[in-house]
């Protein structure tokens, strides 16, 4: 942590560190609510507790000193520690906490079991479930804000998987759709056809298994959409907008059909993640072994 000439400030530094993020003072303070004089006052302030200039000033914009770049970046570090400090004093106060980082379209049903029997044999642990894109949960279970993560394998060195289950691929249409009336479709038949599908950005391991699936079977599907969780995408599918392909066992409603596809697609590979450098709690691994049992029971 770097030196101040006395305390430091952490509204000041996390008042800095917006400003810094926005490269202007007048939307930084928009943001966080506050004048432009007042927000200023504060930074000149943090200037003077360090003794040397964060910002070159000019302008609306405002540009980073040499000094300013290395605030920042400490900066994010000491907030974060002092977040990650706040929480473990909380869970400490309040009883222990096991935050898991899903997504319902693959975890379908798997979560609330296990959920169910680790509150039973361990009354003073309350669970928190977080439904998040893959980038989201991956960069909260490395920041050590999620302690599981439900999600498509990976082969990152880093994180630790217990295989629960593989998921195919399914094809989900709205009722009105002349595919609608097919029990399986093969794969030909998607050819042109608009498709709409999770984010690249925020799934990339589902991107993965539908393009190569769709590489594979020499299909021209047109993209038409891209959406951020299971949710967006089921409206996006009951408006008409498209077809997609989703993991098999997703909740979408009665106003949307799932249907097999001919030959069926390689299935991706569930499981329960944590970080490799870390040794599970009893809690945590009464978890990991509740979610193996209920993934046995619906394979």
């Amino acid at each position: 942590m770097f030196l101040l000439k006395g305390a430091m400030d952490l509204r000041r530094l996390q008042y800095f560190l917006e400003v810094a993020e926005e490269e202007n003072i007048s939307q930084a303070a928009r943001k966080l609510g506050m004048t432009q004089p007042a927000l200023s006052r504060q930074v000149r302030a943090l200037e003077d507790d360090f003794g040397f200039p964060l910002l070159e000033r000019g302008g609306k914009a405002v540009r980073l000193t040499k000094a300013g770049h290395v605030v920042q970046r400490e900066g994010k570090r000491v907030l974060r520690s002092v977040r990650m400090a706040h929480e473990r004093i909380l869970r400490d106060v309040r009883g222990t906490e096991l935050r898991i980082g899903y997504a319902p379209s693959l975890a379908g049903g798997l979560v609330e079991q296990a959920m169910a029997i680790v509150t039973q044999r361990h009354p003073d642990v309350r669970v928190r479930l977080l439904d998040s894109s893959t980038d989201e949960m991956m960069g909260r279970l490395r920041g050590e804000e999620l302690e599981l993560v439900i999600e498509v394998v990976t082969n990152e060195r880093d994180i630790q998987w217990e295989i629960l289950l593989e998921r195919g691929f399914r094809l989900a249409v709205p009722l009105g759709h002349p595919l609608a009336r097919r029990r399986v479709v093969p794969a030909s038949e998607l050819d042109g056809e608009r498709l709409l599908l999770f984010s690249r950005a925020e799934y990339p391991g589902y991107w993965s298994g539908v393009s190569e699936f769709f590489a594979n079977a020499e299909i021209n599907a047109k993209v038409a959409g891209e959406f951020d969780g299971i949710e967006s995408l089921r409206m996006g599918i009951e408006a008409g907008l498209g077809i997609a392909l989703v993991a098999e066992g997703s909740r979408l409603g009665d106003s949307v059909k799932v249907l097999r596809i001919k030959p069926d697609p390689e299935p991706v590979r569930v499981g329960v993640g944590w970080l490799s450098r870390r040794k599970l709690d009893a809690w945590e691994e009464s978890f990991v072994s509740e979610l193996g049992r209920a993934a046995k029971l619906v394979s």
